[in-house]
């Protein structure tokens, strides 16, 4: 579904990306695991075409692709509203004229449905708070009906009701043979909640079954002077690098 051969990019003179060499196989949830600046955002950044590479090739093995980046900022007097913006879902297969057809209709209906933004259909988004906004742009991730989705930290700011809806959206996407990547830095729960892990920082450390793939030896490599142990578990401490995510 998709496949990085020699993968680097750089931002100046720092390097997001080294050499990376990697295929990710379709009908799989993928846990993207890395500290801050470990270049998980710059992998899905070039993956949709946002960045270009200084060196190698990514391709991907489906036009139906959905990307969620993080953090994205919204100025208070954007004047999409929710509908709007979960309706933005489905231009790539409108066409010029952006007839919405009934699936097209349906589609969003159950994006707001199933992300619990339905009520807030008038609201616009920048008056939304954080959580609330985050959902509706989840929603429009899933009124694109993509094979592959790519969501860079896709639980930053929800509350645990959310979060608990976003993980199992994911369950049932990689049920229904779709292909979904979520960089993360949670320890626990890329263990426990997906498929594949792809430990990365900037270069490729380890990719595999996450219960086999999830290791010390990988961990620290991954984490390497971001993780400390307490209590027994392996946690990460905040650090940033210059550059990229």
């Amino acid at each position: 579904m998709l496949t990085a051969r020699d993968l680097t990019v750089r931002y100046g003179n720092v390097v997001a990306l080294e050499a990376l060499d990697v295929e990710i196989p379709r009908g799989r949830s993928i846990a993207v695991l890395g500290p801050n600046g470990s270049g998980k955002s710059t992998l899905f950044a070039a993956a949709v075409g946002l960045r270009e590479p200084t060196a190698g090739v990514v391709e991907r093995g489906t036009d139906r692709v959905a990307y969620l980046p993080q953090g994205l900022a919204v100025e208070p007097m954007f004047p999409a509203t929710v509908r709007d913006v979960v309706t933005m879902g489905r231009w790539g297969d409108l066409g010029l004229r952006r007839r919405m057809s009934a699936r097209d209709r349906e589609l969003v209906a159950g994006a707001m449905g199933e992300l619990a933004v339905d009520h807030l259909e008038h609201r616009r988004l920048g008056e939304l708070s954080g959580g609330q906004r985050q959902r509706a742009l989840l929603a429009q991730v899933a009124a694109q009906d993509a094979e592959l989705l790519l969501l860079d930290e896709p639980f930053t700011g929800v509350d645990r009701p959310t979060e608990d809806t976003v993980r199992k959206l994911i369950g049932t996407w990689r049920d229904e043979g779709r292909t979904v990547m979520v960089a993360t830095h949670d320890l626990a729960r890329a263990a426990r909640d997906y498929d594949l892990v792809l430990a990365l920082n900037r270069r490729l450390i380890a990719f595999g079954l996450a219960a086999a793939t999830c290791t010390e030896d990988v961990l620290a490599a991954t984490f390497a002077g971001h993780i400390a142990r307490v209590g027994g578990l392996l946690i990460e401490t905040e650090h940033r690098h210059p550059g990229a995510g």
